[in-house]
Parts: structure tokens; sequence; C-alpha cells
């Protein structure tokens, strides 16, 4: 099977288009994109900008990928880029933009969803597997880490980090970090209990999730320092993955963490 072009869709000639792809009308691709094999627009899609699409990508209609920044900062003509993976859903009016910086980029990973309305600003770092509901928004410079679910509607602060297999509820306002295998919410958003059944679905057997639940209270449940309670959990449970995850998350942690607040307390202490 050949590509398809709908003869209503602009495709720039330099455009590199791979084997089996199907560009529907209405669709516009730029000049320096590169759209990977079996890859569906829909109709009415914008992609521009240095932008790569991987392969088996779904795109529905009036998505626009690779679109310059709306950061402020941004150079007119500086070169940034968008990077897609493959296998990836993006369903209607989902917007991705590119890097800010000369020679940044913007990357999504493979297997994602992106339901639509979602966006994904400038200098994003989205991982794969991950799931962005209907109208979650990504400030600029956010990192979500593998198999981490976005609610709908909710908002993510420039330069948070959520982290691998975490939830962040629907209608949530994120301004700090959020850590792996955890359920937030609120506004703002505060970590919650731990994310059993996500770690469930991913394969994490009933003895992790106990372990990073024995973590989680240490951390958060005792009324001691962080820096005493990170030293507990590195005594007791350090030699596990998953605990060094969430460890090495705090380390990494610039904007601080969204801790539980005290109704978390017998939230946790009644499971």
């Amino acid at each position: 099977m050949s590509i398809r072009i709908d003869k209503l869709a602009v495709v720039h000639p330099k455009a590199q288009i791979g084997e089996e792809c199907v560009i529907g009308p209405f669709c516009t691709i730029g000049e320096n994109v590169k759209i990977g094999a079996r890859t569906n627009l829909q109709s009415h899609v914008v992609v521009d900008g240095f932008t790569e699409v991987g392969e088996d990508c779904v795109i529905f209609p009036f998505a626009t990928l690779g679109v310059q920044s709306q950061d402020l900062k941004y150079v007119q003509g500086s070169t940034s880029y968008t990077k897609i993976g493959s296998r990836n859903l993006i369903r209607e009016f989902v917007s991705i933009h590119s890097g800010t910086a000369v020679e940044s980029s913007t990357t999504v990973g493979n297997d994602c969803a992106l339901l639509a309305h979602s966006h994904i600003a400038h200098n994003c770092e989205v991982g794969n597997r991950v799931i962005l509901s209907h109208g979650a928004t990504l400030g600029g410079h956010v990192y979500i880490g593998d198999y981490a679910n976005i609610g709908g509607l909710c908002g993510i602060h420039q330069f948070c980090r959520i982290g691998t297999t975490a939830l962040v509820a629907g209608l949530a306002r994120v301004t700090q970090d959020v850590l792996p295998f955890t359920i937030a919410e609120g506004a703002p958003a505060s970590m919650r209990v731990v994310n059993r059944v996500g770690m469930q679905r991913v394969g994490y057997s009933d003895e992790e999730i106990l372990e990073v639940r024995r973590a989680f209270r240490t951390l958060f449940l005792r009324e001691q320092r962080l820096e005493v309670a990170v030293k507990k959990v590195l005594e007791t449970l350090g030699n596990k993955p998953h605990i060094q995850t969430m460890l090495g998350f705090i380390d990494e942690s610039h904007r601080g963490l969204a801790r539980p607040d005290t109704a978390t307390l017998d939230l946790n202490t009644s499971e």
C-alpha cells in the first residue's frame, strides 16, 4: 500500500512522509516535517516546524503539532524541535508546541493517549504510555514520567515533575512535584495515597506496593524532617529499585514536593 494524500491536503514537497501513511483532507504538513510509516492524519491536522512523528500514530482533526512555542521569550527564526514517538493516539484539538530556546526540544514518548483539547507546552518531556485526559494542560518544561495518568482539566505549573505511575486527579492545580507511584488531587494539589491500582496495572507485585506504601508513610506521615525520613527509608528499603526511584525523584526536585495535608493521615492509616 502506498502513501495516500488527499487532494485537499497541503504537503510541502520536502516533507518526509513514511510508507502507508494517510494524510486526510485539509491537513497542512510543513517543509521540515518527518512522519513515520502507517501514521494516519484524519483531517485538518497541522504539523509544522522541525517536527518528527513516529510510526502507527492516529491523529484526529484539528490537532496542531510542532508549531511555534507560545513562550514570549521565543526569538523569531530560532530553530527548535518537536519529537513525537510511535503508536500515539492524539485526539481532537490537541496542541504540542516546539521548544523555545535554540536547538531545544519538546518530546513525547511512545504509546501515549493524548485526549481532546490537552496541551503540551514548550520543552516538556512526556514519557511512554502516558495518558493526558480531556483538557489537561502542561506548562513549559514539565516532566511526565512513564505510565503517568493526568486527569481531565487539570493544570500543571511550569517546571513541575510528575513521577512514573503517578495519577493526578481531574481539576487538580499542580504547583509542586508529585512522587512516583502516588495519587495527587486538589488545588493546590497534594499527594494523598499510593496509586495501588496503577502499580498493579503496570505489573508491580503486592509486596512492592506494600513497600512503596511503607516508604510513603515514613516520608510524610510522621513528625520528622524530610531529610531524616529519607535516611530512614534508605536504611530500611533502599535496596529496592522502586524505592530508589522515589528517593532519586526527591533528590532531583527543585520546586519541592506536593506534600500530603493533615487529612491524608487518617486516609492512609484507615487503609
